[in-house]
């Protein structure tokens, strides 16, 4: 396999950062495939059926990217199968990889058999959304419970930190190590610097990141 594979887990702005990430690279010259280990939404754009149908290599080189997946139920996508993925981590330049699920939420808790990381993962980033801060644990984090959180807490920079922290990264296993944290929707001024903060209590490096919402959007 000669691709380089990168997993993206957690939460807040998942779709939407391995999306721009497909887009960069493309536009960079590299040959992009996104998969999902779990389920994604189909996109309008890029996806291609598993198994392969013919002429699937003319789209791809034409667009830059394919989305490939099972199609399953209410428009999303699942696994291609391992040989489909096998044979696109042989073809492309870099695979990226949506680990799990997270509800359209800006945090999430891992549960026991979460994330979904190919075994060839040469990077899995952790992310969180910066837009959870002041909200209540129930309202802003998928399977707050997990952590025997109170969902009527109040997600201060503390909490948010504990979260990604317990949440997620100590949850990576053999992982962790190659986990990079990704802090989405630093905003404005105020939101990145609750950003860096929570970012020097983490026990893995981490960046801000920050969309419009038209990129949000497009898929």
């Amino acid at each position: 396999m000669t691709a380089k594979v990168v997993t993206y887990v957690g939460a807040g702005g998942k779709t939407t950062s391995l999306y721009a990430r497909a887009r960069q690279e493309r536009d960079a010259g590299r040959l992009m495939a996104v998969v999902t280990t779990t389920h994604l939404r189909r996109p309008e754009r890029y996806f291609v059926p598993a198994p392969l149908p013919r002429g699937w290599r003319t789209q791809w080189q034409r667009d830059g990217i394919i989305v490939v997946g099972m199609p399953a139920a209410q428009g999303k996508i699942t696994w291609p199968g391992d040989a489909v993925y096998d044979c696109l981590c042989e073809e492309a330049d870099i695979v990226l990889v949506e680990g799990d699920g997270s509800k359209r939420l800006p945090l999430k808790v891992m549960r026991t058999h979460e994330p979904v990381v190919p075994a060839n993962s040469d990077r899995v980033y952790c992310l969180a959304g910066l837009a959870a801060l002041g909200q209540t644990a129930e309202a802003a984090c998928f399977h707050y419970e997990l952590l025997g959180l109170d969902g009527r807490e109040i997600v201060t920079e503390d909490l948010f930190a504990h979260i990604v922290e317990a949440g997620c990264l100590q949850r990576l296993g053999p992982w962790q190590e190659k986990a990079e944290v990704v802090l989405n929707q630093a905003d404005d001024e105020r939101s990145r610097q609750a950003g860096r903060r929570i970012l020097a209590h983490l026990s893995r490096p981490g960046r801000l990141t920050s969309y419009p919402k038209e990129m949000r959007e497009k898929k």
